[in-house]
């Protein structure tokens, strides 16, 4: 009898823990630096579910998003890589052109961390012909989309997006 009860509160308590520990995402299962999108951002960020659809795309050497413009709440993007290098997905509210972002002191990067940018998501590693989503709130306001993959946002991985 007492065996009994221990596996029944065994399955609970691993029940839980599983709960407790899955992402609840919708990009298979993979968050942050595998490919993912990460999960919190400063507007509040999240994966998987809905929000006003946009359509991203991040070429040699090129980011477009379509529509360029949508009303604040939540927004997914859908990110279609077209290759043919990895390339990843970042989010920035500023007002800074998006050709004037601050970088590192190396100056291949974009200093996620600097003066007048809110990092607000990514999504890394997104590999050719592959179409990851990333659902973020964003508030009323102007954002740059990037390619932050060293090189990348120089060679022109940059482009202006509007929350109104």
């Amino acid at each position: 009898m007492v065996r009994k009860h221990w596996f029944i509160a065994l399955g609970v308590v691993l029940a839980l823990g599983s709960t407790a520990c899955s992402s609840g995402d919708d990009n298979g299962g993979s968050s942050g630096s595998s490919g993912g999108a990460t999960g919190s951002s400063a507007t509040g960020g999240t994966t998987g579910g809905e929000g006003t659809p946009v359509a991203a795309t991040v070429k040699d050497f090129a980011v477009a998003a379509s529509p360029a413009s949508v009303p604040a709440g939540a927004v997914t993007f859908t990110v279609t890589n077209d290759g043919p290098s990895t390339h990843e997905f970042v989010v920035f509210k500023t007002d800074l052109a998006p050709d004037g972002l601050p970088l590192t002191a190396e100056g291949d990067t974009v200093d996620e961390e600097g003066e007048g940018l809110e990092a607000v998501d990514e999504i890394e590693d997104i590999e050719a012909g592959t179409s990851p989503t990333l659902t973020v709130d964003l508030d009323a306001g102007s954002y740059v989309l990037i390619c932050n993959i060293t090189g990348h946002y120089d060679a022109g991985m940059h482009t202006a997006f509007t929350v109104t």
